[in-house]
C-alpha cells in the first residue's frame, strides 16, 4: 500500500511470518521529546531492512527501543515482537537471556566499544565463552579464533594479543561483528557500523556484512544515514523526525518514492555520486 504524502505508510508484507514485528512504536525522551512517532515495520528471517534518514531522525533510537537499551528517561510505546514474543513485555531475566540467544548489536565505533585496557583476545573469549556458554578455555579458544577467521581477519595470533588502539577501525569492526555473531543470531542489529571507518574499510565491511548473513542466514536491520548504502538492501525504510515517510522494497524507494523528502535524498544521493 502507498501513503498518502504525509501519512505513515503502512507495512503488511509478511507481518505473520515475519521474525521482528514493530507496531505503532513511539518513544517519548524526558516525558516530552517525541523521538519517534508511530513507527511499524517487519523483518523476515535472512532478510534486512535499512533505516535511513538524518542525524536525528530516530533511527538510532529505534534501534535502541527494539533491543531494550533505551536509557532510563525514555517512555516507549507500541509493541515489539521477535519471533513472536513481545520483547516489551519481558522481564529483565528474560530479556538478558533473549540477548544472549537471539539478538546482536553492531555499534558504530568499533574501538570504543572494545574494552581499551584488556587485550583483544581476552574480551573475545569472556563473550564466546558466556554467549555459548563454554567452560573449557581450550575450547574457548578454538571457539574464538574460528570466529575471527570468519570475518576475514589474518595473523589472527597479533590480533588475539593486540589491544584495541593497536588495531585499525576496519580491524576493530571485524572483531565487533565477530563477537556480535558468537551467538549464532537471530537478528543482527547494525548501527551506522561503517561510520567510524575509512572508504577502503566501509566496502569491505558492507560486502562482510552480506556475505555473512547469506551464510548464516540471520536477518539485520541496519541503520544509516547514507541512502547509498541503504540501497544495497531489499527492504528500506526511510525516516524523518520520527517518523517513516517511506518503507517499501528497494526498486520501490529508489524508483518511485512516495514523498518529497525521499525523492531530496535520492538527489542529494546522486550529487555526491557525481561529484
Amino acid at each position: 500500500m502507498r501513503a498518502a504524502e504525509g501519512e505513515q505508510p503502512t507495512d503488511t508484507h509478511g507481518r505473520d511470518s515475519a521474525l521482528l514485528v514493530v507496531s505503532d512504536l513511539s518513544v517519548t525522551y524526558g516525558g516530552s521529546f517525541p523521538a519517534v512517532k508511530s513507527v511499524s515495520f517487519s523483518i523476515d528471517s535472512n532478510s534486512t531492512l535499512a533505516l535511513v534518514g538524518e542525524s536525528g531522525a530516530g533511527k538510532t533510537t529505534i534501534a535502541l527501543a527494539v533491543s531494550r537499551l533505551l536509557p532510563s528517561d525514555a517512555e516507549t510505546c507500541g509493541d515489539v515482537r521477535l519471533a513472536g514474543r513481545s520483547l516489551l513485555a519481558l522481564t529483565e531475566p528474560e530479556l538478558r537471556e533473549t540477548r544472549r540467544r537471539l539478538i546482536s548489536i553492531v555499534f558504530q565505533d568499533p574501538v570504543g566499544s572494545l574494552i581499551p585496557s584488556v587485550r583483544v583476545g581476552k574480551q573475545i573469549a569472556r563473550v564466546v565463552a558466556h554467549r555459548m556458554n563454554i567452560e573449557d578455555r581450550a575450547t574457548v579458544r578454538e571457539s574464538a579464533y574460528r570466529l575471527l577467521q570468519d570475518v576475514g581477519l589474518e595473523n589472527i595470533d597479533r590480533v588475539w594479543d593486540a589491544y584495541p588502539r593497536e588495531l585499525s577501525g576496519g580491524m576493530c569492526q571485524r572483531v565487533m561483528i565477530a563477537l556480535a555473531l558468537s551467538n549464532d543470531p537471530s537478528l543482527v542489529i547494525a548501527d551506522e557500523p561503517l561510520s567510524a571507518l575509512d572508504a577502503i574499510s566501509q566496502v569491505s565491511v558492507l560486502r562482510l556484512l552480506l556475505e555473512l548473513q547469506q551464510k548464516l542466514q540471520f536477518a539485520m536491520l541496519y541503520v544509516t544515514h547514507d541512502l547509498r548504502v541503504a540501497a544495497r538492501f531489499e527492504q528500506i525504510g526511510v525516516l524523518k523526525s520520527g517518523q517513516l515517510v517511506d518503507l517499501g522494497p528497494r526498486r520501490q524507494i529508489l524508483d518511485n518514492p512516495s514523498s518529497e523528502y525521499t525523492r531530496q535524498l535520492l538527489a542529494a544521493a546522486r550529487t555526491l555520486s557525481v561529484a
